[in-house]
């Protein structure tokens, strides 16, 4: 996708403004409900106040009133500076994802046709190892009637559909901002999915890998075949993909370090992590993290709508909403800073000193069963008992809960992706000088420490419900789980000790104390190591 060049110098902002552009216009949103569509709905209503009608496509479940979802999605804090007036632009209509016409009921249908100017598709299933033919009935066939949809609008100003940087996974080397050859034809696995016969032997993950090839798991497979049928089907439409990589909290809008509900991709090792029950990483320690705010995300897409929205252009427009290229952090460097900060912010309900490590291979496999899931274990029934569990979930379910998330990530942490932002760099400087600030994508000058720390700050209150400042009960909490760390430390070598003295006394193998001492000194430190 090519500009004129001199469209930065000649065009003297003489086109409307991102406020401007959206101002009176109706908008339609999938995946509403989530973490990305929350934040994506509240940047809407307060950065583009005269917004018209925002539709939410809300799937109907048994016993669920839809309108009341609809009021507690609004209820959540980052609504809190909303009047009732601006939140009743926030409509939900009732459909599903994949059905023609979105199911929707025909005075709905025309209603939407004739009203809806802009799509943000956002809804799709993240689970890394969704079943095959789920992931694609939710990933591409959803996104093909979405896409449906959308050309049978009255009149479309903007398509935008919300992918991932890891649907490319498959190739090697730099990745650029363009729709790269799928690994299947998409038509063919839409055809696929209807196909119940086709499915009868599929069942397993070792049952698809013929089809998904080189993909790591069907999430990454199914967004790269949605994007190519973005790219057929929206050609000469005012159609664009951001791709996001690790989507953590806000870093400023609309306020530092909102969550959601924390279960989203890392952001689930991270609670994890606050808490000290997660305390190992798997990954290569000099890889890229490919770290993003979710409010820098949510800035693209608006800046996406608004720039396909305004210009001519023969294909869908492409960016990375990433930030290995402009602002890398290795793996090493986020779990120093991880470290460094929770120490300024800590958690008054911790159930270890957060601390970690990276650890691959045989010694994250040993040291994940015998310091997270041996010790929860023991824990679980006095938790359990107590009430004392984290969010009605006791540690062990907790840590089963959010493992399955973080394992996941496992390969993209043990491998260094490059993401080109080539075009999310052309695209900034046509802003409006007005939208600028509010609209900041670009995570160049993104400060990481403070990032984590507003995240830090962000699971505590808003997941945990943890209220109050950072204080001196703070302060004294983490001091006083260090000092049982170190207890412990010592304990595992005394045990340690005290065990092959056993050993020694049971079998009589006539071994001197410096040499009891000795192997009870290395088991401990091992244990230590580990």
């Amino acid at each position: 996708m090519s500009v004129n060049n001199n469209e930065i110098l000649n065009s003297e902002f003489s086109e409307p403004s991102i406020a401007e552009f959206y101002a009176g216009k109706n908008i339609f949103i999938t995946g509403g409900t989530g973490f990305l569509g929350t934040v994506l709905i509240e940047a809407l209503l307060s950065s583009t106040p005269k917004i018209g009608t925002i539709y939410l496509l809300i799937r109907e479940k048994y016993g669920s009133d839809t309108n009341k979802r609809v009021e507690r999605l609004l209820s959540k804090p980052i609504f809190n500076s909303h009047s009732a007036e601006t939140l009743k632009k926030v409509v939900p209509v009732v459909g599903v994802m994949d059905a023609v016409n979105m199911g929707f009921d025909d005075e709905t249908l025309n209603e939407l046709r004739e009203k809806v100017n802009i799509i943000f598709h956002v809804a799709a299933t993240i689970k890394f190892n969704t079943h095959l033919r789920v992931a694609i009935q939710t990933n591409l066939t959803g996104t093909l009637r979405c896409i449906e949809f959308g050309k049978s609008l009255k009149k479309m100003d903007a398509f935008v559909h919300l992918s991932t940087a890891f649907c490319n996974s498959n190739y090697a080397g730099l990745l650029e901002e363009k729709v790269y050859a799928p690994a299947q034809d998409p038509y063919e696995m839409l055809k696929m999915a209807e196909n119940d016969d086709a499915w009868a032997n599929i069942k397993t993950r070792a049952d698809w890998l013929h089809i998904t090839k080189e993909h790591p798991n069907t999430y990454t497979f199914t967004k790269q075949l949605a994007e190519n049928l973005v790219m057929k089907e929206l050609a000469g439409f005012p159609a664009a993909i951001v791709r996001p990589s690790i989507v953590y909290g806000t870093y400023e809008h609309p306020v530092q370090g909102w969550v959601g509900n924390a279960s989203s991709g890392h952001l689930g090792f991270f609670a994890g992590y606050y808490k000290g029950l997660f305390r190992t990483i798997y990954g290569n320690s000099q890889s890229k993290i490919d770290l993003i705010p979710v409010d820098y995300t949510i800035n693209a897409s608006i800046v996406l709508g608004w720039y396909v929205g305004t210009r001519k252009l023969e294909l869908p427009e492409v960016i990375h909403s990433t930030s290995g290229d402009v602002n890398p952090l290795s793996l090493e460097e986020f779990t120093d800073i991880l470290n460094e900060r929770v120490r300024v912010n800590p958690s008054l309900k911790m159930v270890w000193v957060p601390h970690a490590k990276i650890r691959n291979g045989l010694r994250h496999t040993v040291f994940f069963y015998l310091f997270h899931i041996f010790p929860t274990m023991i824990w679980y029934w006095p938790e359990k008992l107590l009430g004392l569990g984290i969010r009605h979930h006791t540690s062990l379910e907790f840590m089963r809960m959010f493992n399955k998330g973080t394992k996941a990530f496992h390969f993209f942490l043990n491998k260094n992706f490059q993401y080109s932002t080539k075009n999310a760099m052309r695209i900034a400087p046509l802003m409006h000088p007005n939208d600028v600030d509010r609209y900041k994508f670009d995570a160049s000058d993104l400060d990481w420490s403070e990032l984590l720390e507003r995240n830090f700050l962000g699971v505590r209150r808003y997941y945990f419900r943890e209220r109050g400042n950072t204080s001196l009960k703070h302060v004294i909490v983490y001091a006083l789980f260090q000092t049982l760390n170190f207890i412990g430390m010592a304990a595992m070598i005394w045990y340690s000790y005290k065990l092959f003295t056993g050993i020694e006394s049971a079998f009589g193998l006539g071994l001197s104390s410096p040499v009891l001492i000795s192997l009870g000194l290395l088991l401990g430190s091992f244990l230590i190591w580990l």
